[in-house]
């Protein structure tokens, strides 16, 4: 442990794109302020400015909802406790370095605080249903499968409209999630989709990316190679170790899936891919969660872990909420695990359900505003939640209009509109919950999540746990500013 009389900030330049579920708001990076040079600067730390002590010399700090996460040592919090200024006739570049990245940080402020609204985000996402078949039943799947598959004249036109929606609302970048069922099943229609899209991307001066989401069971050695060389990523589902992943994942036949999809797992890792890993936690698989990450870490394999959503309207409240004991106990004791074995990249948008600690966001994901759902038929939904309930076609010129216009189904409302939310310090970290998943507990939109005292109760670890690792890395590519 380092003590130094003087001040030393550390923090991860990167956390604002720390990943978090797949679906997820895709939130821009935050808008980085920069001092004003024509006149004097006078500072103070924010008025929302909380600290967790990590040791006897160091803390975590941040502002809830607005600022980056930092560590600082004594010296900079006492330098932080009192006001102070920037003034360019009276030059120290040590301390005006070191106020100027406080300021930079969201820590210091010259007034009241009030938090700003978060950035529209900058990407248009699309989750591409290219096949309804799955060689698996997993318990909490809300995907009606069939032998059905998405056509190739359906799969381009479908890659067109994206673009179509990219172009009309000033999109720069589109991300594609090749979904399903399970989307490897038909590997050679994503070859084909994404090779057009990228055509696509660089007549119209639009970044493309794109990523498989698969079980893991059937990516064969020439399935992982041809992802790879399409330049996707991949994400596989893994939810415990054997017993516990086998009984949420079963196969067609009732058999397990676990072994095939951790193989697929190290052929990936032979193979040069890193896969994200999705975690999906139920009160069954939680107390599992543990030893799956003692798997996860050592192989420094990124991961998401979110909770279950419920199937159909009418889940209980007390069902939704996960048994929310059970779920805080079994959570802190994965968080202890990822304590013994710290990864090098932050988890802020990884850990906590739909939460994301790096980045400000209106809405707990891009559903109704920067996302379009397309399943293998060529209808165009909000969520891949509401296959069933399509508002838009692939003939729709604008299908992200028509997706923003309607008021028939999900209604992805900002935090700031949600009873309960609104007040809240972590509402632009947090957003409020799964709207689909709130609706079906309480029959409302405009309400907080009934997982709200989970996540409220596992924050501080959250931001702990990063705290632990910018100490862990403060050597490394973590900043250091003395």
């Amino acid at each position: 442990m380092i003590i130094s009389p003087h001040p030393i900030v550390l923090y991860d330049p990167d956390t604002w794109s720390a990943q978090s579920d797949c679906d997820c708001a895709c939130p821009s990076a935050p808008p980085v302020p920069h001092p004003p040079l024509d006149r004097p600067l006078r500072l103070r730390s924010h008025p929302l400015l909380r600290h967790i002590p990590l040791n006897t010399e160091y803390s975590v700090a941040f502002v809830p909802s607005f600022s980056r996460v930092a560590v600082l040592n004594r010296a900079a919090r006492t330098m932080l406790a009192l006001p102070v200024e920037l003034n360019n006739d009276q030059r120290d570049d040590q301390r005006d370095g070191m106020i100027t990245l406080c300021y930079r940080l969201g820590l210091l402020t010259e007034n009241d605080g009030a938090l700003p609204l978060p950035p529209r985000p900058d990407t248009l996402s699309a989750w591409l249903h290219v096949t309804n078949a799955c060689n698996l039943r997993c318990t909490y799947c809300y995907v009606a499968k069939s032998d059905e598959a998405m056509t190739e004249e359906i799969g381009l036109a479908a890659i067109d409209a994206v673009f179509r929606s990219a172009l009309a609302n000033d999109y720069r970048a589109v991300w594609l999630k090749y979904a399903g069922g399970e989307a490897s099943l038909n590997l050679a229609l994503v070859d084909r989709m994404q090779r057009h899209a990228l055509g696509l991307g660089t007549r119209l001066g639009i970044a493309v990316h794109g990523k498989v989401l698969s079980n893991g069971t059937v990516l064969t050695t020439r399935r992982l190679q041809h992802i790879r060389d399409l330049g996707l990523g991949l994400m596989v589902s893994l939810d415990g170790m054997e017993a516990i992943h086998d009984q949420q994942r079963p196969t067609i036949a009732g058999r397990g899936s676990f072994r095939l999809a951790l193989a697929s797992l190290e052929r990936a890792l032979a193979l040069g891919l890193c896969p994200d890993v999705s975690i999906t936690v139920t009160g069954a698989s939680v107390a599992g969660l543990p030893e799956l990450l003692r798997w996860i870490l050592p192989r420094d394999l990124p991961f998401s872990i979110n909770f279950v959503r419920p199937l159909e309207r009418g889940v209980s409240r007390q069902e939704l909420q996960l048994d929310e004991r059970r779920i805080i106990d079994g959570m802190r004791a994965a968080f202890a695990v990822i304590a013994e074995n710290l990864p090098h990249r932050s988890l802020l948008g990884a850990l906590l359900d739909r939460a994301h600690f790096g980045a400000a966001h209106e809405r707990t994901c891009a559903a109704g505003q920067n996302y379009l759902v397309i399943d293998h038929q060529g209808r165009i939904a909000t969520c891949q939640m509401e296959l069933a309930h399509p508002v838009a076609d692939l003939s729709t010129p604008d299908p992200l209009a028509l997706i923003r216009a309607d008021r028939s189904g999900v209604q992805n409302l900002p935090v700031d509109q949600k009873e309960g939310c609104r007040t809240c310090e972590w509402r632009y970290w947090c957003a409020g919950g799964c709207a689909v998943a709130t609706y079906r507990a309480t029959g409302r939109y405009d309400v907080r999540s009934p997982n709200c005292g989970i996540y409220t109760a596992l924050y501080g670890d959250v931001l702990r746990l990063e705290g632990l690792r910018l100490l862990q890395q403060s050597t490394g590519r973590i900043r250091r500013e003395e």
